[in-house]
């Protein structure tokens, strides 16, 4: 038989004073009336000194601005995510950074306050900092190292065999009649096949950094992309731009090239598609791009962060890139009806 038993007053105090996230409640206008132990370890004043505190005491002016919109919204009816993340100067002069959700207390059908549970994401947040600090470096020292070895490749590796096939045009070139016909056979076979080293090369130092981007700007290069597409892959391809200004930070257009680059890679390798469109195109105070096409699909993850655990490698190295623009990357796919990426940066 089931136990059935019901918390009293005194057991729910407990729950609330030993919560692991800090609770409070505060009156309409923002008076602290009562709160828990992880209350005072995140602002670092007892409950004694809180009595009498408004919370604006805690917050700058950017943190009001946001304390007031949810406070807005919960009195209208309107939706919004819980838990948002809020900011608080605590004592010491220290910044804690919290998720945080909000309700209102009703009484009578009346708001006279708002109860709030916050959960300390500040060494979270650090080490989220950090390693986009880290990425971002190894991403520019990535790129640096690229650009090298496409200038080596293409000023110390290509002029020898471009110098190794017109040698080989002056041995074959019917001025010498001492060659027999085999001989001269396998020599025009030996400059066929410097020819063909030679266009992998370029395509190699192209792939590793594309001189295009360097010269002329992302929306070239990703033309330049498209159109490779449908030469070398027969997959009908194009770029579409829209007041896209050529003057876009530099690292901007390099990480917006470097995701489009790997989704194409992908569109080639992977969805087994006949056509990709990659749009340019500028919204308010940003850029964003899509990148679609009519291949296989596949089925997303719950969450996009979950990209690399299901070996979407490509999609979740895009992720970061967006990242670090201080961009979004949103995926959109269905099993048959192929995949559409969507990246929006600031501008």
């Amino acid at each position: 038989m089931e136990t059935k038993f019901e918390l009293t007053e005194k057991d729910y105090r407990y729950l609330f004073e030993n919560a692991s996230d800090a609770m409070w409640v505060q009156d309409s206008q923002g008076n602290f009336l009562d709160g828990n132990r992880a209350l005072e370890k995140l602002c670092g004043y007892t409950l004694e000194e809180l009595a009498g505190k408004n919370i604006t005491q805690f917050l700058s002016n950017k943190s009001l601005a946001l304390a007031k919109e949810v406070e807005h919204k919960l009195l209208m009816g309107e939706e919004f995510e819980q838990r948002y993340e809020q900011r608080f100067l605590v004592k010491g002069g220290r910044t804690r950074i919290v998720k945080m959700a909000t309700n209102p207390i009703i009484i009578n059908g009346e708001v006279k306050g708002f109860q709030n549970v916050a959960r300390d994401v500040t060494e979270e947040k650090q080490l989220e900092n950090n390693m986009r600090f880290y990425v971002h470096h190894v991403t520019i020292a990535q790129e640096d190292e690229r650009k090298r070895i496409a200038r080596e490749l293409h000023d110390d590796v290509s002029p020898p065999l471009l110098l190794l096939i017109q040698r080989l045009d002056t041995i074959t070139s019917g001025t010498r009649p001492m060659l027999s016909h085999s001989l001269k056979e396998s020599l025009e076979g030996l400059r066929s096949q410097a020819i063909e080293a030679l266009e992998t090369l370029g395509r190699c130092a192209q792939g590793l950094r594309p001189r295009i981007l360097d010269d002329l700007g992302l929306v070239a290069s990703l033309e330049w992309m498209t159109e490779d597409m449908l030469k070398s892959h027969g997959i009908d391809a194009h770029a579409e731009v829209t007041g896209v200004k050529q003057t876009l930070p530099v690292e901007t257009q390099l990480l917006l090239f470097r995701i489009a680059q790997e989704a194409l890679t992908n569109i080639r390798r992977h969805a087994e598609a006949s056509r990709a469109v990659v749009k340019l195109e500028s919204g308010d105070n940003s850029i964003k791009m899509t990148v679609s096409d009519n291949g296989k699909g596949f089925k997303l993850p719950e969450r996009i962060g979950d990209l690399a655990s299901i070996g979407k490698l490509g999609l979740a190295g895009m992720q970061e890139r967006a990242r670090l623009l201080r961009g979004t990357l949103e995926v959109q796919s269905t099993p048959g009806k192929g995949t559409t990426l969507i990246v929006e940066v600031p501008d």
